[in-house]
């Protein structure tokens, strides 16, 4: 297994990165790849704009992961 595959297993959805990721960024003591990470940023600033959880038509965009990542910032 490569230093690579090995960092992926930290972030839920790196399976579903090709190539995988060579960095891992952390987000409140979470380990995340910098596509979850900018998605975070994303679904957060979302939330904030809305003042509550988003509607389920922009949720469909964000992963479980993220959303559930969030929701711990404002739950």
């Amino acid at each position: 297994m490569s230093e690579y595959q090995k960092m992926a297993k930290e972030c839920k959805c790196c399976t579903k990165h090709v190539p995988l990721p060579t960095v891992m960024k952390s987000y409140n003591g979470t380990t995340v790849c910098p596509t979850t990470l900018q998605n975070i940023i994303e679904y957060k600033k979302i939330w904030e704009s809305y003042g509550s959880r988003p509607m389920g038509s922009i949720r469909k965009h964000f992963s479980e992961f993220v959303q559930e990542i969030v929701e711990r910032d404002f739950i």
